[in-house]
């Protein structure tokens, strides 16, 4: 029979066995590289060949986990003296080749085209699955993995082993063609074949980076998070700033005086529940997932003026007619550019707002801090571990940020945070009319004592507002204090 009739003829009957389904790609992926040790990928061992292009493709995606945020997992072979010389392992009485991988030996080195770096992780094995007698699963559980991204050598021994390991322990698996390599032809298009068949997706090269690229920033909102909607006396709001949807809760009433609530960096519209909810007897609050966070969609900018555009957006999207822009840190800094740029508001109230920028000193929490967050979040976080980063912060703020972190956009924060070092607050500060308030944490890293010095100095007519002991998240640090001033900020503008 001709080899095309035989590959139909198997093409069908697997097909009608039900295999070869697509395998979902989750959010939160771990790359497994397979035993890419010289006594793999170099000829010159007894145990190995020339993988130069396997190795090559497998550094490509180490790269670009690196560059996501995505965890590395390196695993090798090594025996001890007593294992390699002995008789009680039995994979050796069948293959004793393997007993020149012997720990310590350049034989069981990573390959130096790879490297592994502080953070990486390294499962030492003595059989072929990287998961039979190792920490492997609990590892990647303790990641919060989804799905394991698989490569290195070789393709029909460990490889294998190894994705059909990753799916019984529970995790969607897709192995990376050009990044596996083996011995000889035959049984590395024969492991892809039963692999792709009946326990993952062999993919090309170029999908798995496009893959852990897409999954960096790809944001979540879980089940308790959406339950969090249900709770608040709002109303959920839809407004569109060119081709951007945005996400404004409204807690009424409708006839108060329209205040636009606008977030920090990593805060959705939910985190400023706390604050908005007591403010209703004063003003009508409507607190907005800025882009990129909450619910509000994803954008190609995250700069001032497209910021500002929103807020515009907001107000005719939802006819508000003079508003009070109030903003909290990167919000505070989205109030000053709207104000600045003209249009009729009732006032402002800018709440520690970064004073960072060109020629300044850089803002004093890292972009690595920020994404550190993030990646707990989308991991699976809670309150307790929240409480580590802020243990002064009311329980139920924890609680929403471990839920709801997850929802931002890591784009959204490192541009944001790229931001705060290259536009410059006192461009538009000296512009934002009167009336307007400033209120700063007395114990603020981001607003210091000569940063409200100097923000006086530009400003005149703003008044001041030194909310004693509070850090710069004023309203979680020193919640009666700051919503007091905020309040009697409130009262002037009315």
């Amino acid at each position: 029979m001709p080899v095309d009739e035989r590959r139909t003829d198997v093409d069908s009957v697997y097909e009608r066995a039900g295999f070869g389904a697509s395998v979902p790609r989750g959010s939160r992926p771990a790359l497994v590289v397979v035993d890419l040790t010289r006594g793999f990928t170099e000829s010159g061992f007894p145990s190995g060949a020339d993988l130069t292009a396997e190795v090559t493709a497998a550094a490509a995606l180490v790269a670009e986990a690196r560059r996501r945020d995505v965890p590395v997992i390196y695993t090798a072979i090594a025996y001890t003296p007593a294992e390699a010389d002995g008789d009680a392992l039995a994979w050796l009485r069948k293959a004793p080749g393997m007993r020149a991988l012997r720990e310590g030996s350049e034989a069981v080195a990573l390959d130096p085209r790879l490297e592994q770096r502080e953070g990486d992780h390294l499962i030492l094995k003595k059989g072929a699955s990287a998961f039979h007698g190792t920490s492997l699963a609990a590892l990647l559980t303790s990641l919060g993995t989804d799905t394991v991204v698989v490569c290195g050598a070789t393709t029909s021994g460990c490889v294998r082993a190894t994705a059909v390991d990753a799916v019984q322990s529970g995790f969607d698996t897709l192995v990376v063609r050009e990044a596996c390599g083996d011995r000889a032809q035959g049984p590395h298009d024969a492991a892809l074949f039963d692999l792709q068949a009946k326990y993952a997706d062999v993919v090309a090269l170029d999908e798995a980076l496009a893959y852990l690229s897409e999954t960096s920033d790809r944001r979540t909102l879980t089940q308790p998070a959406s339950a969090d909607l249900g709770e608040l006396p709002a109303t959920s709001r839809w407004v569109t700033s060119g081709s951007v949807r945005l996400h404004v809760l409204d807690y009424g009433p409708g006839d108060g005086v329209p205040v636009i609530v606008l977030p920090g960096i990593t805060s959705p519209a939910v985190t400023m529940d706390f604050v908005a909810r007591e403010l209703t007897d004063l003003v009508r609050p409507l607190v907005l997932d800025v882009r990129g966070r909450g619910l509000s969609d994803d954008a190609a900018d995250y700069d001032l003026a497209s910021y500002a555009a929103d807020v515009e957006a907001v107000v005719d999207g939802l006819g508000l007619r003079e508003p009070i822009l109030f903003g909290h840190s990167m919000g505070a800094r989205i109030a000053a550019r709207a104000a600045a740029t003209g249009r009729r508001l009732r006032g402002t109230v800018l709440a520690d707002p970064p004073l960072s920028g060109p020629g300044r000193g850089p803002y004093p929490t890292t972009l690595d801090a920020f994404l550190g967050q993030l990646d707990q979040a989308r991991r699976g976080t809670d309150a307790d571990e929240v409480a580590r980063s802020w243990p002064r912060w009311p329980r139920r703020e924890q609680e929403l940020r471990a839920r709801w972190l997850s929802s931002c956009s890591r784009d959204a924060i490192v541009a944001t945070h790229a931001g705060f070092e290259s536009e410059d607050f006192f461009d538009d500060w000296p512009r934002v009319p009167a009336p307007t308030f400033f209120l700063y944490g007395g114990a603020s890293p981001v607003v210091t004592a000569d940063g409200a010095a100097e923000a006086a100095e530009r400003n005149p007519s703003a008044e001041f507002v030194e909310i004693p002991k509070a850090g710069h998240m004023i309203f979680w640090d020193e919640p009666e204090a700051a919503l007091a001033a905020l309040r009697e900020a409130l009262r002037k503008l009315l």
